[in-house]
């Protein structure tokens, strides 16, 4: 690995080749070739690597491309640069790095290799509480982008094998050596390469917010305000008695329409306002939520009991066709995949039972059904337009969005929840504003000033010096997320797997986790992250460093 090998490496390295390019020619495979006597071998075994790929394409160097990092990610842009310099001290290659703002970024992303984008993508992603949800959309061929995530239209057909078996196994120890067998072929392949698992942290001012508890899968921040399934609920301690709080999100809300949502904000945006069947709490257990309870009848069939008395945001009564045609609506939609990997249909059988019918066996279905339920006005025939208004059953109901500057939510007092010895029936936040600031330095200073009550998205440097300070509040948590690096797959010389290997090697993750992320988080390799510990053990990890990456 890059780190490893250290920069005085690199330097050396340049210096004999200007000082025998002056006498020599660059012959195959990285050696060098002086007054025609035997090549010289020179560089690091990766640098081998990349040679090898080169000469395999008929390609010489110094190959040009550009980074990409979106402009509101200050950690990833920086990680980018860092990958940027390692790669150009090779001399191998000459790496330019461009930020685009979101919007554009996405579509960059979605559309490089339809495009056929000369570019390396820096991105992250995060998934839920079973392996599938991170490799299936990622890996899969059926799933490329635009209509999936598989940026570079990666295909395997042994990937493809893995994943669909490990979807349809519920053994779990099977499981566990489908999905590791799964990730060493991933590793052997490199469609893209895993830099850091992530880690959620939050930062409250104590003089405003009792305490918080970190919710694990980016994009459930605000989990913490009310989340009575999981006996979790927020309290404020403001001098003026305030019961509004006062948060932050990294970039603007491009979607509220759950068939459309691709990013986190959006997420994190509506996780108070939509609520599905089930959920999963805070350990990632699977919990009620519109059921009152399930059970599973065989292997393609759930029988799901729903809870009476709920009503959504616009008066609408919650029965069984609600679940159907909510299901129904992601056909055809960017994520309809979450629901059509698994969905072969609903038998209503009253307002309060129906079953769903799987169109095999599918091991993750309990953390996968959750998907929002909406009003039957949403549906295409109806007149409501989630992406302008989203409604739902959920503890909050939206309230006003100004574009760029804020999202806000209000209590939403016909809520189902009746209160238990843990919970209270009311949420005692009545509003919570997400003030929208896009830039890191921004957010810490709305914090330090008392503009927020609480920042989801501070850099991890802000995070060490503010977790000192006791005027502040720090919670942290495993995140269910990975940073990783898209290689163009369908351009030379990135199509060539030694290309890919000797640049995975070079790759900086030490200096990148402790320069970048301030030791938030842990470095990583495989495509699963360790939230998920059963599936990536270090035991899992240190062999595939030692067999592939040492």
């Amino acid at each position: 690995m890059g780190e490893r090998e250290g920069t005085a490496g690199a330097s050396g390295r340049r210096s004999v080749l200007r000082a025998i390019a002056s006498t020599g020619a660059l012959g195959v495979a990285g050696c060098l070739s002086v007054d025609g006597t035997d090549p010289v071998e020179i560089g690091s075994d990766a640098e081998r690597l990349i040679y090898d790929g080169f000469e395999e394409e008929g390609v010489e160097p110094p190959v040009e491309t550009t980074i990409y990092a979106n402009a509101e990610n200050d950690e990833r842009s920086r990680w980018a640069q860092l990958v940027q310099h390692e790669l150009n001290e090779t001399e191998l290659f000459e790496i330019d790095f461009q930020q685009l703002e979101w919007t554009s970024y996405e579509q960059l992303c979605l559309n490089m290799a339809d495009n056929e984008e000369n570019c390396l993508i820096t991105m992250d992603i995060s998934g839920g509480w079973d392996p599938h949800s991170y490799v299936n959309f990622l890996f899969h061929s059926q799933h490329q982008a635009p209509d999936g995530f598989n940026f570079n239209h990666f295909a395997d057909d042994r990937v493809d094998e893995l994943i669909d078996d490990g979807r349809t196994e519920s053994d779990q120890t099977r499981r566990i050596e489908l999905y590791q067998d799964l990730q060493e072929r991933l590793v052997q392949q490199l469609p893209i390469s895993v830099i850091r698992f992530g880690e959620e942290v939050t930062v409250y001012r104590t003089e405003s917010v009792e305490r918080w508890r970190q919710y694990p899968l980016p994009g459930s921040e605000y989990e913490a305000v009310y989340a009575p399934y999981a006996g979790e609920y927020l309290e404020l301690s403001k001098e003026d008695g305030s019961t509004e709080l006062v948060g932050d999100a990294v970039a603007t809300v491009s979607n509220s329409d759950p068939t459309r949502m691709l990013d986190t904000t959006s997420n994190m945006a509506t996780t108070l306002i939509y609520e599905g069947l089930l959920t999963a709490d805070f350990d990632g257990r699977p919990r009620p939520q519109l059921a009152a309870d399930w059970e599973q009848l065989d292997a393609t069939t759930y029988r799901f009991d729903l809870r009476e008395g709920v009503t959504f945001h616009n008066g609408e009564r919650f029965v069984a066709d609600h679940v159907r045609a909510s299901f129904e609506r992601y056909e055809g939609t960017p994520r309809a995949n979450d629901v059509y990997d698994w969905y072969d249909g609903v038998d209503v059988i009253s307002d309060t039972e129906l079953e769903i019918h799987l169109v095999g066996e599918y091991g993750p279905f309990e953390s996968g059904v959750g998907v929002p339920i909406v009003p039957l006005a949403a549906s295409e025939d109806g007149d409501l337009d989630l992406s302008v208004e989203p409604v739902g059953t959920g503890p909050y109901q939206f309230d006003e969005y100004a574009d760029g500057e804020f999202w806000r939510i209000e209590r939403y007092d016909g809520h189902w929840f009746d209160g238990d010895e843990n919970v209270p029936a009311t949420p005692p936040v009545e509003t919570v504003t997400m003030r929208i600031i896009t830039e890191a330095a921004s957010r810490q200073a709305a914090l330090e000033a008392g503009e927020i009550d609480v920042a989801t998205g501070l850099p991890a440097t802000s995070v060490t010096g503010l977790d000192a300070a006791e005027e502040y509040g720090v919670e942290r948590s495993v995140a269910g997320a990975i940073d990783f690096l898209v290689y163009p797959l369908y351009l030379e010389p990135f199509g060539n797997p030694s290309v890919r290997r000797g640049i995975d090697r070079l790759l900086p993750r030490e200096r990148i986790l402790e320069e970048v992320y301030a030791d938030s988080g842990t470095v990583g390799y495989t495509p699963v992250p360790s939230l998920l510990s059963e599936y990536t053990t270090p035991e899992f990890e240190a062999y595939i460093v030692d067999e592939y990456l040492e």
